[in-house]
């Protein structure tokens, strides 16, 4: 490589905000893919930069830079991306890779663009890498961009800020009452940040903010000082006041479901039956509130009550059959694991028994989970599958009826639909002795393992069950 060549690698790297600058040390391998929205350029960048740090395939850096461009010709990561690839690529494109310079320091020209890319800079150095050191210069640098704008405020720069005011308040840990000023301090930033949002009268943004909220009032250090310490500010909020606030348009009640999630995720991690059932009790009266509004089409909230409903029946089967529930457990976990919070877990969301359940109170949390289902499967007949089959088969359908369930493979598109089907119907198949069935509808899942995409629930259902089923042939 010539000393041109190393000048160029040199500028794409040391660029003040450039993403290819990690912290002296830094294990490059442990930067997680940030899950992809087909709405935001930086997502793109940001898959770019992983797989190019990473060493990566060229082919999926290029998609990902492709679509950021595509998103914003005027992202000056995007060309840095672009300029890293050229070098990248054998052998070095050395003559595009000046062209993506020179197109990057005529955008560093451009104030918009120049603050676009350190508030994303910002963003990946608090949410990507991590460090302590990063996370407080991500929070500075946020604060002296958005601190004094002297213009029309750019939403998505504040959306961004949001999310790491929202991430950094929730997992606050201060060691004495005299600590919690700083906290303080985050909230009254994330406060601002929600009204800018609000202000904006946008139903997607509105929903974005109150599921902020929503987690951060989770936090029991976050929740005490609203409720007792911002008296006299201007954005005081409860969470049981939510829906009064006068911009929210919310016709399908996106807001309660997330809320809902909220309420759920808090029990998820509580061990204590009288308070993780107190929990799933508030979760589910805000997630099915969803059918109190004015367009009741399948939505947020179905998935979200079906699957607290599922948990609530967990509890209430394990607690009166345990023998059985943990058999159930053990035949594909094994030893590993003894917590009642795996075992409920289990059992709201695997498929395990052919065996109907007849108690009463157990069957009406079981029918009110498979109305919502109904009303979910209408949007996505595959994405929890598993759940509706499960339900069926404790209400004691018939095996055809459930069957019937299953989508036809030709009727589906995507390969992570065709596989998630097939999965749950090997093993639909599995429990109910049909071997050789499970064993054909398994090996179709694994033929869509590509390596790169093996961490799938699919592809470990499929591997464990194949393995289970030969054991028994074998016996």
């Amino acid at each position: 490589m010539n000393q041109d060549t190393m000048s160029l690698d040199d500028y794409f790297i040391n660029w003040e905000f450039s993403l290819f600058k990690t912290p002296p040390d830094f294990d490059v391998t442990h930067i997680r893919r940030m899950v992809f929205e087909e709405k935001y350029s930086e997502h793109g960048n940001y898959g770019a930069a992983t797989v190019l740090l990473q060493n990566g395939d060229l082919d999926e850096a290029w998609n990902c830079i492709s679509y950021a461009l595509k998103i914003d010709p005027n992202s000056v990561h995007a060309w840095c991306n672009k300029g890293v690839y050229y070098l990248k690529s054998s052998p070095p494109q050395e003559n595009e890779a000046r062209l993506a310079r020179d197109k990057m320091e005529e955008l560093l020209q451009q104030e918009e663009a120049r603050k676009t890319a350190a508030i994303e800079c910002a963003y990946w150095r608090y949410d990507i890498i991590r460090t302590a050191q990063e996370k407080k210069e991500a929070l500075e640098l946020f604060d002296r961009l958005l601190s004094n704008e002297s213009t029309e405020p750019v939403i998505k720069h504040h959306y961004l800020y949001m999310k790491v005011l929202t991430s950094h308040a929730k997992h606050y840990n201060p060691n004495s009452n005299a600590a919690n000023e700083p906290l303080k301090s985050v909230l009254k930033k994330l406060f601002k940040e929600a009204l800018v949002l609000l202000q904006t009268n946008s139903p997607d943004l509105q929903v974005t903010v109150w599921s902020n909220l929503a987690f951060v009032l989770l936090a029991r250090t976050c929740c005490d000082l609203i409720r007792h310490d911002f008296d006299g500010e201007e954005f005081s909020i409860h969470i049981h006041k939510i829906k009064q606030h006068p911009t929210l348009v919310d016709p399908r009640h996106q807001v309660f479901a997330i809320i809902a999630k909220a309420f759920r995720t808090l029990a998820q991690t509580s061990e204590n039956y009288a308070s993780r059932w107190r929990l799933l009790e508030t979760a589910l009266r805000y997630g099915e509130k969803y059918l109190e509004a004015e367009d009741t089409s399948p939505c947020f909230g179905s998935q979200v009550s079906s699957d607290i409903l599922m948990q609530m029946w967990a509890m209430k089967y394990s607690e009166a059959e345990p023998g059985r529930a943990w058999s159930a457990y053990r035949e594909i976990f094994g030893n590993q694991g003894d917590s009642q919070l795996q075992l409920w877990r289990f059992l709201s969301q695997n498929l395990y028994s052919v065996e109907a359940d007849n108690d009463p109170g157990r069957r009406a949390l079981l029918e009110k989970a498979e109305q919502h289902l109904e009303n979910y499967k209408k949007e996505n007949p595959c994405k929890f599958l598993s759940n509706f089959v499960t339900v069926k088969l404790l209400l004691g359908y018939p095996t055809e009826e459930i069957e019937a369930v299953f989508p036809r493979l030709d009727e589906l598109e995507a390969n992570e639909q065709k596989t998630a089907m097939l999965a749950t119907y090997g093993r639909f198949c599995e429990i109910n002795n049909r071997f050789q069935e499970a064993l054909q509808k398994y090996q179709q899942v694994l033929s869509y393992n590509t390596g790169e995409n093996s961490y799938h629930w699919y592809f470990r259902m499929a591997d464990g069950g194949t393995r289970r089923i030969r054991r028994r042939i074998s016996m």
